[in-house]
């Protein structure tokens, strides 16, 4: 893990350098074209670019992942059953309510093959995808 780990992140110092030269040289051309002259590099332009993606970047980095909401029971939510049913278009599974209509049992089958999928896949530290594939499980 730790190889792949360094070998994922090898680059990134690089990546980084070509990155900032590419703002600075983008702040330095805008900057002739406007004024015929030629900027330091501690323009305020150049720094006003590269000042806005560091910002930015910096913005990026403190945002806190938070997963959306699933209601087992109802359905919704990312990758929830009733989406995954209205995305098939099975109508007899979100025809009705609990227990209501033609599709109640298989909706309740349905509902409950999806639970356990996602169960498996949390107790496993799996994808749901790879317990039971979407298109088998639609």
């Amino acid at each position: 893990m730790l190889k792949y780990a360094r070998s994922d992140t090898h680059f990134l110092l690089y990546i980084y350098d070509n990155l900032r030269n590419a703002l600075l040289d983008r702040s330095q051309t805008a900057s002739q074209s406007q004024s015929g002259l030629q900027m330091s590099a501690s323009s305020p332009l150049e720094q006003g670019l590269l000042g806005q993606a560091l910002a930015r970047s910096a913005e990026t980095s403190l945002r806190v992942y938070t997963k959306e909401p699933y209601d087992a029971i109802g359905g919704s939510g990312l990758g929830g059953w009733d989406k995954l049913a209205r995305k098939w278009n099975k109508v007899t599974l979100t025809a009705g309510g609990p227990g209501v209509g033609v599709g109640a049992m298989q909706r309740e089958v349905y509902r409950r093959v999806h639970g356990w999928r996602d169960k498996v896949a949390r107790e496993e530290d799996e994808s749901t995808k790879y317990v039971v594939s979407s298109s088998l499980h639609g």
